[in-house]
């Protein structure tokens, strides 16, 4: 009996450790003079991987760097990359690992830039992926595995079918990864969902560069950022989280600004990185030193869960010196065919700490939720998202089942453009339409008595209008024209 006690407190006691995770501070994106990087190597006498770990080793809250070369030669320094080139890097990075003091990676950066096109950073593979059959003074292909320049669907599938692999989208355009070339209706971020793809792409960043800044006082930030991509792909459907580049292409490896990716795991070393990375427990930052802890239940960033109750969230800022937030979010999406983005549902100002009870869900629907700080000094923190999905146990009767029901109008019916739905009281209401299949393609909360909803961008047909409160709710059918 005492032998089991003691292996019950060791098995609690590994379970606990097992989800204390620490923050690391770093970049992905990377170039050295292998490819078109180490543009400033005749003044900083650094021009390969191994030379960008020792310097990244020395800037300021720097855990880890990935130097991510193009995959391909198309001329010298234009990219430039060789396939001998790829064992070195990936021996460099192996010599320049020190477990729990720095982590060094090397990967590739895949594709090209064009319209229809677009850079993945891979990693995982001890193969040089690419499609150039002959490069100066390579005997051979310039590959070992092939993959055509236009083929986006095949990129993803290898890099699916790899366990031990992740791609980051790089300085995406809402254009790129076409599976057709020159059709954007087949770009990543305007055609359907893909399950495939979903299970190759981890992330995208909140901001690229400056790619060819020689700053090293950590002030050089970029002016624009990819937000707004980000919540579109989480609205087609896909899981993936935030992070933030560099994209080095001189001696700056850390230092051009303060911006990092953070990575949340129990200690610093591959493996535990990789899982990291592929379970979305990350987050993009302005600020060098913020840790931010966004959980559900006790669940970090990166979660996919499912329940039978009403989700609570919990935000905690922690600035290294000591700043305030300004301000910070939750935001709240679904995935959807009619192009509605995520909205915020819980804001706090002036305090650290933010938590937000969700009671408004329909059975069956994965809703997915990320946090946003911003720091009086303007810096701007994203984390990666938790999904959820609330489901009834097996012999329950469905949310809709349990509640009371609504009383409310709508006209007219049959509709065309617009839609009026009056209610007879104020309260947290949340209104979907279903189209014949059960896909819900609209959803929307709402604190109003009366709304009207835009029908126009909805095909004809048959829908079923729902409107839920935390007491009540109600179903009727709509008839679009």
């Amino acid at each position: 009996m005492k032998f089991i006690y003691v292996v019950i407190l060791l098995l609690i006691f590994s379970l606990h450790k097992a989800q204390i995770n620490n923050y690391y501070f770093g970049n992905l994106h990377a170039h050295t003079g292998f490819s078109d990087g180490s543009k400033d190597s005749s003044n900083s006498g650094i021009s390969d991987p191994a030379g960008a770990y020792t310097f990244a080793k020395l800037s300021q809250n720097f855990d880890f760097l990935g130097i991510s070369e193009h995959n391909h030669y198309s001329s010298a320094h234009n990219p430039g990359f060789k396939l001998p080139l790829y064992q070195v890097g990936l021996n460099m990075s192996d010599s320049a690992n020190k477990t729990n003091s720095f982590l060094s990676l090397f990967g590739m950066e895949w594709g090209v830039s064009s319209d229809y096109y677009g850079h993945l950073i891979i990693y995982g593979f001890n193969q040089l992926i690419g499609w150039e059959t002959s490069v100066p003074n390579v005997t051979g292909a310039n590959y070992n595995i092939y993959n055509a320049k236009a083929d986006y669907d095949g990129i993803f599938r290898k890099i699916k079918n790899n366990p031990n692999a992740f791609c980051y989208l790089a300085h995406p355009n809402t254009n790129d990864y076409t599976t057709t070339n020159g059709l954007s209706i087949t770009a990543l971020a305007n055609a359907p969902y893909n399950a495939v793809y979903d299970s190759a792409i981890v992330g995208t960043p909140l901001r690229s560069g400056l790619a060819f800044s020689t700053f090293t006082n950590y002030s050089d930030y970029p002016n624009g950022d990819y937000f707004s991509y980000y919540k579109k792909l989480l609205s087609i459907g896909y899981h993936l989280g935030i992070g933030y580049d560099h994209d080095n292409h001189n001696t700056t490896f850390g230092r051009n600004n303060a911006g990092r990716l953070v990575v949340l795991a129990p200690s610093l070393n591959k493996t535990n990185f990789f899982a990291a990375m592929k379970q979305m427990h990350f987050y993009a930052s302005d600020d060098w030193n913020t840790k931010l802890s966004f959980t559900m239940n006790g669940n970090i960033m990166g979660s996919v869960l499912s329940g039978t109750g009403a989700p609570t969230f919990n935000i905690i800022h922690n600035d290294g010196n000591g700043e305030q937030a300004s301000t910070i979010r939750i935001y709240k999406g679904y995935s959807n065919t009619s192009g509605t983005l995520p909205s915020i549902v819980s804001t706090n100002s002036n305090n650290n700490t933010l938590t937000f009870t969700d009671n408004n869900l329909l059975s069956g629907v994965e809703y997915f939720y990320f946090a946003e700080v911003f720091q009086p000094d303007g810096n701007w923190i994203v984390s990666s998202p938790i999904w959820y999905r609330s489901a009834t146990k097996v012999g329950d009767v469905s949310l809709e089942e349990q509640k009371q029901q609504i009383t409310f109008n709508y006209y007219p019916n049959p509709a065309t453009k617009n839609l009026s739905i009056s209610l007879s009281s104020l309260n947290n209401y949340c209104i979907s339409l279903k189209d014949l299949s059960g896909r819900i393609v609209y959803t929307k909360e709402f604190h109003e008595k009366d709304i009207i909803i835009d029908l126009s961008v909805f095909p004809a047909g048959l829908y079923s209008l729902s409107i839920i409160s935390p007491e009540a709710s109600a179903t009727r059918k709509l008839i679009i024209e």
